[in-house]
C-alpha cells in the first residue's frame, strides 16, 4: 500500500490510478460480497442507483465531484483514454469541456460502478452456498455450483447493462452508471436464480 501511494504521488498517470483502482476495488468487492447478504445489498443498490441518477440528471453536483477528483488524481475512477499518447497529468476540467463542447480525451467511470454490481456477485456466490458446520454449529458460508452459476449470470447481467452504457456514453453527455449496471447485475441474478433453482424467492 505505501509503494502504491508513493508512486501515485509521484508519477499519477491514467494508467497507474487505474491499476491502483482495480486492486482497490477488488478489496472493496470482496469485503462487501461476504459481508452484506442479497437483500440489504438489493436495498443498498436500488438506493445508490437512485442517487446517482439525480446526481447526475438533476443536480449534476457529480460532475463537480468528478472534476475534484480528476484535479487531485485519485484512484476512485477508471480512466479510459480514447487516443494513444494521452497523459492524465496533463487532464483539463471535465466541466469546462463539457460546457465549451470540446473533444474529450478520455471517458471516466466511477470505482462505485463496478463495486456495486461486483459485490452482488460475491454476495450471490457467498449466501446461496452451503453452510460449513463445525462441532453442530453453522459457522459461515461456501460456495457450490449452483451459488457460481448465479453469480456468473449476475455478472453477465452487469456486462450487458454496461455495454447498454457505453451506447449512451458514446454520444459524449454524461451518464449516470449505476441505473443500468445495478439494474443489470440485479436482472442477471433474478435470471439465474429462477433458472437454478426453480423458484422465485431469489433466497431472500
Amino acid at each position: 500500500a505505501a509503494f502504491l501511494t508513493y508512486i501515485l504521488y509521484r508519477y499519477p498517470e491514467w494508467y497507474v490510478v487505474d491499476s491502483i483502482g482495480i486492486v482497490v476495488g477488488a478489496g472493496i468487492i470482496a469485503i462487501l460480497g461476504i459481508s452484506l447478504g442479497i437483500l440489504p445489498l438489493f436495498f443498498l443498490m436500488i438506493a445508490l442507483a437512485i442517487y446517482d441518477a439525480i446526481a447526475v440528471y438533476k443536480t449534476k453536483h457529480m460532475l463537480d465531484l468528478a472534476d475534484a477528483v480528476t484535479e487531485k488524481r485519485l484512484p476512485v475512477v477508471m480512466v479510459i483514454p480514447k487516443a494513444k499518447g494521452y497523459s492524465f497529468r496533463k487532464q483539463k476540467s471535465l466541466k469546462k469541456t463539457l460546457q465549451s463542447k470540446g473533444q474529450r480525451e478520455a471517458m471516466f467511470m466511477g470505482l462505485g460502478d463496478i463495486v456495486f454490481p461486483g459485490s452482488l456477485v460475491i454476495s450471490a456466490m457467498t449466501f446461496l452456498g452451503s453452510e460449513v458446520m463445525y462441532r453442530g454449529e453453522a459457522v459461515g458460508m461456501e460456495p457450490t455450483v449452483q451459488s457460481l452459476g448465479v453469480a456468473l449470470t449476475t455478472f453477465a447481467g452487469s456486462l450487458v447493462g454496461y455495454a447498454v452504457l457505453m451506447r449512451y456514453v458514446m454520444k459524449g453527455r454524461p451518464q449516470a452508471g449505476l441505473p443500468l449496471l445495478n439494474s443489470g447485475a440485479i436482472l442477471g441474478f433474478a435470471v439465474g436464480y429462477f433458472l437454478i433453482f426453480q423458484d422465485f424467492s431469489l433466497g431472500l
